[in-house]
């Protein structure tokens, strides 16, 4: 069994990434989602299409749930042996300490292959203002970085961002091009890439302590207009400093998936889901208030 960990801060696209290597190279995997919060979000959305989601959720496998994650690895590899273990971290962790746990977990059976790391090029000033520890960490921690999001995104910006990570990671080999221009031999190459441990790498944790959140499941709007009017007050930090918001739920019968991260919102129709579910994630959120304005009769 191989095993990638798939790192990248709060929002940077990993679910889309794995999306989309499930669907381009035809192997077995398992995917082990390690969300953060009382509500998870992307595992629902990868078992739509994808049946093989092992969760983990309310910790972080590079502190709180070092124990849980090598026992969940070491049981998905002798119950169900996939070829590829594809592993999602919270993106509140350090990912050198998120490697320097996987590691233990390795023997003759298991490889670990090189992390990647996704970076979103429109968050980046935020994060490296608020989250730098965690967020450099993450970049200088592997050697593929995948700038997401840059479908007509300016140029520049994009080559900012690819400059910003050759000066924290020189070695680092970054892609920028999209997913749809990748064939499958890239991305069967990304599977054949071991991972090279550093020696340099520093013990961190993760921002659990910093970052709080809170969950709402059976949510629905009758009115888009109201819901956006609440989006436009959680985004203008009426309700606290809410760095990622994610979901789904009914907005006038239709289901919709929502996506905060930064200052970017999208609501984007979906097939049905079985429940709906919304989690909001930052720091000095108004609990009280945020219950009272998606409390359902």
């Amino acid at each position: 069994m191989k095993i990638l960990l798939v790192s990248g801060f709060l929002g940077a696209g990993k679910t889309t990434f794995i999306e989309e290597m499930t669907r381009k190279v035809k192997k077995d995997f398992v995917v082990l989602e390690n969300e953060y919060g009382e509500v998870g979000i992307d595992g629902d959305l990868l078992k739509k299409d994808y049946d093989k989601v092992w969760e983990m959720t309310e910790g972080c496998i590079c502190c709180s749930m070092k124990s849980n994650f090598a026992n969940s690895v070491m049981t998905i590899a002798n119950s169900m042996d996939p070829e590829i273990l594809i592993v999602e971290p919270t993106g509140v962790g350090m990912l050198s300490s998120v490697m320097n746990n996987i590691k233990k977990v390795e023997y003759d059976r298991i490889q670990i292959l090189e992390p990647v790391t996704i970076v979103d090029p429109m968050c980046i000033d935020l994060y490296k203002e608020e989250f730098q520890d965690i967020f450099i960490d993450q970049i200088k921690s592997s050697r593929m970085i995948i700038i997401s999001k840059t479908e007509g995104l300016e140029l520049d910006l994009i080559e900012n961002a690819k400059k910003f990570i050759k000066d924290i990671n020189p070695e680092a080999d970054i892609f920028d091009g999209g997913y749809s221009r990748y064939d499958t031999s890239w991305w069967e190459g990304i599977l054949e890439k071991p991972w090279i441990s550093r020696d340099d790498s520093k013990k961190g944790v993760a921002l659990e302590s910093e970052i709080d959140n809170i969950g709402f499941t059976g949510v629905s709007f009758d009115s888009l207009l109201t819901f956006q009017s609440y989006m436009s007050a959680i985004m203008r930090a009426r309700f606290g400093n809410i760095i990622r918001a994610k979901g789904f739920l009914k907005i006038n019968d239709v289901w919709t998936k929502l996506d905060i991260v930064g200052e970017n919102y999208t609501l984007k129709e979906i097939e049905p889901m079985y429940t709906s579910k919304i989690i909001l994630i930052g720091t000095d959120l108004h609990k009280e208030e945020l219950t009272i304005l998606f409390k359902q009769d």
